[in-house]
């Protein structure tokens, strides 16, 4: 006997419609509500609040023509306009920082804690970073790793990640590590530890975008409009610690050369000028990693703080970059910041 109306109205007020089935069809095709409708059975209402819930939990969900579908990876690159009042006279700095992989047993979370005691004593607003702020999780880094899942690995990060006031850290995120969340789950990893650390009271995290981001350095008061890159390449480190910043800068189209490039990945402490462009590898708050010691590549470990300055036509004309070397695992204890206790 057909059911009655009333008991089919009652059954699908009690629907539920998975997100992470949804994430996992809206990555296959194009769908629209009424197509997610009719696919899981479910009413649009439902539909529609389903959809809200992803887009607040920073899901890469896109919208065109009423149809969804879910990215594989977040839109790369921003372009920001720095804060004019951030130079002193003719005089700029920031703390820089890369690579903690937070949730790995090879974090270095006293190094990292070093680097932002000394950011703090040495007055420095703005860290930039270079990426990979978390380990993530691999099919070959599972043993590498003592916070497993995504979930985790997010409020470890939001929970020992350096805070303090007056210093905001403005990052970027790999399509490594971080970024194997974004590619399976299909969601933006720096918005949400942005998001939670607010969450929580603490609003330093400024997420700049996915793989590389441009800061004006002059924000527009001059002819000469000079600007920097913070950039989290790919591929591996060479064993001349110059090669890959030389070929990145080489392979620049003309006309798309910053002043200054700021990298991570390679977990190497570098300064060259490259083709006129002032290039910063950023180091790492990491050990060497298994996999780093089977490939015979030495990890920097440590940040830095780098000065620029700048000519009256807005070019930066000088630069001065200082390295904090770390260079055993009881280097820095307590308090005591920079040299190792007895």
């Amino acid at each position: 006997m057909a059911k009655k109306l009333i008991d089919l109205v009652a059954e699908r007020m009690g629907a539920e419609l998975s997100e992470e089935k949804l994430i996992a069809a809206l990555k296959k095709e194009n769908l629209t509500v009424a197509d997610i409708a009719l696919q899981f059975d479910v009413p649009i209402q439902l539909v529609y609040n389903t959809i809200k819930n992803l887009k607040e939990k920073k899901v890469l969900l896109e919208e065109a023509g009423g149809e969804y579908w879910v990215k594989e990876f977040p839109t790369q690159g921003a372009r920001i306009m720095l804060n004019p009042k951030m130079w002193q006279g003719d005089i700029l700095r920031f703390g820089f920082i890369s690579d903690n992989h937070l949730g790995s047993h090879f974090e270095r979370l006293d190094v990292l804690n070093l680097c932002y005691d000394i950011f703090e004593s040495e007055g420095i607003p703005v860290v930039l970073h270079g990426g990979n702020f978390i380990e993530g999780e691999a099919r070959f880094n599972k043993n590498e790793i003592h916070k497993h899942g995504f979930g985790r690995q997010i409020a470890y990060a939001v929970q020992e990640y350096p805070y303090r006031k007056g210093i905001e850290t403005w990052m970027i995120t790999g399509d490594d590590h971080e970024g194997w969340y974004n590619q399976r789950e299909g969601i933006n990893s720096g918005e949400i530890f942005q998001m939670y650390r607010e969450q929580v009271g603490m609003k330093d995290i400024k997420h700049l975008g996915y793989v590389e981001a441009d800061i004006e350095l002059n924000g527009g008061k001059f002819e000469n409009e000079s600007w920097c890159r913070v950039m989290h390449p790919g591929g591996g480190s060479a064993y001349a610690v110059s090669y890959a910043p030389q070929k990145i800068i080489e392979s620049l189209q003309p006309g798309e050369k910053p002043s200054v490039l700021f990298l991570g990945h390679y977990h190497k402490m570098s300064y060259d000028i490259i083709r006129g462009v002032h290039t910063i590898q950023m180091g790492c708050t990491a050990d060497q990693s298994i996999y780093m010691r089977k490939k015979k590549i030495e990890a920097h470990v440590g940040g830095g703080i780098a000065e620029f300055r700048r000519a009256p036509d807005g070019i930066i004309n000088r630069c001065r970059v200082e390295f904090i070397t770390v260079f055993d695992k009881g280097f820095y204890i307590g308090k005591d910041k920079y040299w190792k206790g007895l």
